[in-house]
């Protein structure tokens, strides 16, 4: 995940794109941002065809969507040079992370407000009933009390949990004499510290588990252990709530397992375990399916699971709910697992001038048909729940699993400067943290302390002093 959201310097999109006297007036053409790779950006440039055919077919009029492609690295920096010059895209497919940010910025339009989106839905509510609810979440915003839909899901991910099955064959007998099976994944984490120390093996240099350091990678714990990292009350304004019984368990789980003699040390140095992986030197790491072609190619002999889950204990200790109760019955304790969400969401730009054009190219990609298409041609999860149904996976055989990952994931903490929280709050203190220079409650309470200093005042701040400027308009 790329975190490269700079808040504050949004205000300079918005004034320069308000003041800017050069504008698009070519009705005709739809302009589009995507960080697509290249095999997303052909089956995408397909679709566009599609959609630009139905549109004149339906409405007698002749429309061209004009892609640019834009890392997700550059995203930012490409919209501010292109604010300055006075022309935003209409349309941008932006990382999750980075939408509550411009949505408090201001640089956004209300889908909820758009008649394309009151005809089709009538509001906020029934359109989630057809998306993957915490994916659609990421677009829901809460600006001082007022609650809108910034963005639909174009894309999502998460992560599950990979595990060697060479390396486990190979410590075959160690695993059965301890009552392990081995021949599947670990359900619980004290499972997966009884699986990790076996797996181990230092005459091979070999590692039972390799873990990040980031805090997007650290969501899964936090996530099925019932952690929440912010607020809202009911003026809108943001509060900082990590300091809790739930997050310091997480953090428990996270230090007993990242000080492990079993775990590899990736975080260490801000090496990718992925890497150890790949070399036969790690058994299990917690990674995406974007990394599924890349393991296979290397001829890594692995397999895929749902992220271990607290103990039955835990889980009655702390009152913890499955994210989906339906998944119970079917996957009995791993219902209780959790992960991170990612993926993109697609957004319109306030200064876009086809915002009506936009909306629909929206409502197009995201469509049932597309979306199963898309997931069917890719290995993707469709954004849009009935596109589960007879979806095509037969040549990705570890897509159902991810999609049951996703089932039991939430979304992202809802923090305008995701990018502070990661890495100048969240990053530093986990490592304290691993190295023993910092205890589970005084990182729970730094948590709390740092995100209201560095973050949240000023955010709220600067949403009050924006809202008072509307309401004198």
């Amino acid at each position: 995940m790329r975190h490269h959201l700079l808040f504050l310097l949004f205000p300079i999109i918005i004034i320069a794109a308000a003041c800017a006297d050069q504008r698009r007036t070519d009705s005709d053409v739809l302009q589009v941002w995507h960080p697509f790779n290249p095999e997303e950006t052909a089956l995408f440039r397909e679709l566009v065809r599609d959609f630009e055919e139905r549109w004149q077919e339906q409405n007698g009029q002749a429309i061209t969507v004009s892609l640019q492609y834009v890392s997700f690295d550059d995203m930012y920096t490409k919209l501010r040079s292109a604010a300055l010059a006075g022309i935003t895209p209409d349309v941008v497919f932006m990382d999750v992370n980075q939408v509550i940010g411009l949505a408090f910025s201001d640089a956004l339009l209300r889908l909820n407000e758009l008649d394309g989106f009151r005809a089709r839905y009538g509001s906020i509510e029934a359109a989630r009933e057809e998306f993957y609810g915490q994916s659609f979440d990421v677009g829901v915003v809460n600006r001082l009390g007022e609650v809108d839909l910034y963005g639909l899901p174009v894309q999502v991910t998460t992560i599950a949990l990979y595990w060697n099955r060479e390396l486990f064959r190979q410590k075959g007998r160690e695993l059965r004499e301890a009552g392990l099976a081995s021949g599947r994944a670990p359900r619980t984490w004290e499972e997966f510290e009884e699986y990790a120390a076996i797996l181990t093996d230092p005459e091979r240099r070999t590692h039972g588990y390799g873990a990040h350091g980031s805090l997007w990678f650290n969501l899964p714990f936090f996530n099925m252990y019932g952690a929440e990292f912010v607020e809202y009350d009911d003026l809108g304004r943001i509060h900082p709530v990590f300091d809790s019984g739930n997050a310091r368990a997480a953090l428990r789980r996270i230090q007993a397992i990242g000080t492990a003699d079993f775990e590899a040390g990736a975080w260490r140095t801000g090496a990718s375990p992925e890497g150890g992986f790949i070399n036969n030197r790690i058994a299990m790491i917690l990674t995406g399916p974007w990394m599924v072609e890349s393991f296979a190619n290397a001829g890594v002999d692995f397999d895929v699971s749902l992220i271990p889950a607290p103990s039955p204990e835990e889980i009655d200790q702390l009152g913890l709910q499955p994210a989906d109760p339906d998944l119970v019955d079917r996957l009995g304790p791993l219902a209780y697992s959790s992960s991170n969400l990612g993926g993109q969401t697609g957004v319109i730009m306030r200064e876009s001038t086809r915002a009506d054009l936009g909306y629909e190219f929206l409502e197009f990609f995201t469509s049932e048909e597309i979306q199963r298409r898309w997931g069917s041609r890719l290995g993707q999860i469709p954004v849009r729940t009935a596109a589960w149904e007879e979806l095509d996976t037969s040549r990705y055989p570890f897509m159902p699993v991810f999609i049951d990952q996703l089932r039991t994931a939430r979304r992202v903490p809802p923090v305008p400067r995701y990018s502070t929280m990661d890495g100048e709050i969240f990053t530093p203190q986990i490592l304290m943290l691993l190295q023993g220079r910092l205890g589970v409650e005084e990182f729970a309470g730094r948590m709390d302390r740092l995100m209201r200093d560095r973050m949240l005042d000023s955010i709220n701040r600067a949403a009050e002093a924006q809202q008072e400027r509307i309401a004198g308009r």
